[in-house]
């Protein structure tokens, strides 16, 4: 709260220029910020749409890589079994000869070595199991059909309702590469194979009588991709299960418990490590494995952060010189108006004997400060006139008093320079003039020294328009006056003085908002004013003194000849005028304003 008034009190005294300037970077900076913001989202967006197609697009590779292999392994089984009399060889119920035996050993190794050939390091193993047990188990693709029934896997193969079987994910058996005949050496790395099983039945029967099975590695599964993707896309491999078979990260299955994987494809985004990232799936119609491209998305939109962090860089230092431009080029153009500003505070300060020289085209600034040159001409006879006028007895001295506001021809002036912004079209100005010049005329007609309440009353909301038009929004004024009240006589100027001092001293330490309320009324036979302002207020010691000298009728300590009208001529003049008896009270808090209620007895009326 203290920051903001603050900031408020820094703008308040700031000058046009500077407010002006303000305004038209606050003018730019807002709908730069509302674009800008607009347009970072917008590229957001679009990043993350070219990342999803872009992702679409890997995890078609990966669909067709695997699908390439799959493709491979179907070639390989249809080779084999309408090469391979698979259905005779390996049916238990036949009997091979020697040269039957080594007619299949050999016809089944030249397949191999040609499978080998065609499809380099492509196959994890090829084995075939059968019943027949006259057959040669002398070599590493050839089991008996006893061996593959002791498996887990086995009840997979046999309740399957087609012949081709694709099996479920698991570690190989069988270590020794079946393509790699010169190599025999046995080695246990357990790698995760998809095996693809053949059922091969007798012709008669239909019974299964041998299996053949067709095992590939899951790293082999997506080719190369998995060695070619950027520093923030990831290849991974599920289970049908979701188990996390295969991939390029480091992750862990329990990281992608969330993603159920219910639908054939899909995409959207996951939380890994507390990391968003972006996921795109696909479930192969074939094996039943899932293809995944997770990308992340921090990684996707690092780019979009970095140009956003350079474009408010150049935002800021096209402003600033945006701004600059603007101070400098508003300076010189109003130039004139800072020396104005500048020879006002020296009239504020009592300095009358001054004048602005006048430079420029003859416009509206020139005119205003020919004017200014002429009102502390004017001001300044009016104060020497008003000196040379002085009085010691009291009489004399109101007379002095009131002629410091009496000269004609500054009413005069104030009237042309009215008509003058009547003409060139300042409505305002000349309504504040013509509220002055009411007030000066008021002043000017000193024909008795007490008037009915409601032209002093009139004269105070004159006043008042002035002290609007000066502070604007700062101020706020309550004016309220009751019934039957209009017609009693009152000293003249008895209301503006006691108003006037809250300008002068209660708001000077005091903040804006600014609020006096004026109320006059009747209470039996009394006429009730009250003037309450939210100024400084008055301090303890100052108060009782004040109270003292309103009790004794003498001056308060400190207090010139000199000085305008205040509390203690206001109450001698209600002294001498009011025949019925008038009374003063003032109270005040330090910080919580000053209260002054005036009652004057009004006098009663003859019956006619």
């Amino acid at each position: 709260m203290r920051k903001g008034c603050s900031r408020m009190r820094w703008m308040k005294n700031r000058g046009v220029i500077t407010k002006i300037t303000w305004m038209i970077a606050v003018v730019l900076i807002i709908p730069t910020a509302v674009v800008g913001i607009f347009y970072y989202n917008s590229y957001k967006k679009t990043l993350l749409k070219d990342a999803g197609i872009q992702m679409e697009r890997e995890l078609e590779g990966l669909k067709t890589t695997m699908d390439n292999n799959l493709d491979a392994i179907h070639a390989v089984i249809n080779e084999l079994s309408y090469r391979q009399e698979f259905a005779y060889y390996l049916d238990g119920k036949n009997i091979l000869s020697e040269r039957e035996r080594q007619h299949y050993a050999s016809g089944m190794e030249e397949e191999l070595i040609n499978i080998r050939y065609l499809y380099p390091n492509l196959f994890y193993q090829i084995v075939v199991y059968g019943d027949n047990e006259s057959l040669d188990l002398n070599n590493d693709w050839q089991f008996s059909m006893d061996i593959l029934k002791k498996k887990a896997y086995y009840d997979e193969i046999l309740h399957s309702d087609s012949d081709l079987v694709y099996g479920s994910v698991r570690k190989a058996d069988f270590l020794i590469s079946t393509l790699d005949v010169d190599n025999l050496n046995i080695v246990k790395d357990g790698k995760l194979i998809l095996p693809v099983y053949l059922k091969i039945r007798n012709l008669s029967t239909k019974d299964v009588v041998g299996i053949l099975e067709v095992d590939m590695s899951v790293e082999k599964l997506a080719g190369n991709l998995f060695q070619k993707q950027d520093r923030d896309t990831d290849y991974l491999i599920f289970d049908r299960d979701g188990t996390l078979l295969h991939q390029t990260g480091t992750y862990e299955t329990a990281d992608f418990e969330q993603c159920l994987f219910k639908e054939n494809e899909g995409k959207g985004s996951v939380s890994v490590a507390e990391e968003p990232y972006l996921l795109t799936y696909s479930r192969s119609n074939r094996c039943g494995l899932i293809n995944v491209v997770l990308k992340s998305r921090k990684g996707v939109l690092e780019f979009a952060s970095e140009m956003m962090l350079r474009v408010v860089v150049v935002a800021i230092v096209c402003g600033a010189c945006v701004i600059g431009l603007t101070y400098l080029l508003l300076k010189r153009m109003l130039k004139r108006l800072v020396v104005l500003d500048d020879m006002m505070s020296q009239v504020e300060s009592g300095h009358f004997d001054i004048a602005i020289r006048e430079e420029g085209p003859d416009d509206e600034i020139t005119r205003i400060i020919r004017r200014f040159n002429q009102m502390a001409s004017h001001l300044q006879a009016v104060i020497n006139s008003a000196v040379e006028k002085e009085q010691a007895q009291k009489a004399a001295e109101l007379s002095a008093l009131q002629a410091q506001i009496n000269p004609h021809f500054l009413y005069n002036t104030l009237e042309n320079m009215r008509m003058q912004c009547e003409i060139d079209g300042y409505y305002a100005i000349g309504d504040s003039l013509a509220a002055l010049g009411d007030l000066f005329r008021y002043s000017i007609k000193w024909g008795s020294n007490e008037v009915p309440f409601r032209l002093e009353w009139d004269n105070l909301k004159n006043y008042i328009s002035i002290m609007n038009m000066r502070y604007q929004e700062d101020l706020k004024c309550i004016m309220e006056i009751g019934e039957g009240v209009g017609d009693v006589m009152v000293p003249k100027m008895l209301l503006q003085p006691l108003v006037e001092n809250s300008f002068s001293h209660g708001f000077k330490q005091v903040l804006p908002p600014w609020l006096i309320v004026i109320r006059a009324f009747r209470k039996r036979d009394m006429l009730v004013i009250m003037i309450e302002d939210n100024g400084s207020g008055i301090e303890q010691e100052r108060l009782l003194e004040i109270r003292q000298c309103l009790k004794n009728d003498t001056p308060l300590r400190g207090e010139k000849k000199k000085r305008s009208i205040g509390l203690i001529n206001v109450k001698q003049r209600l002294l001498h005028i009011c025949r019925g008896g008038a009374e003063i009270f003032i109270d005040s808090q330090p910080d919580r304003g000053v209260k002054i209620v005036i009652e004057i007895k009004m006098e009663e009326e003859s019956d006619v």
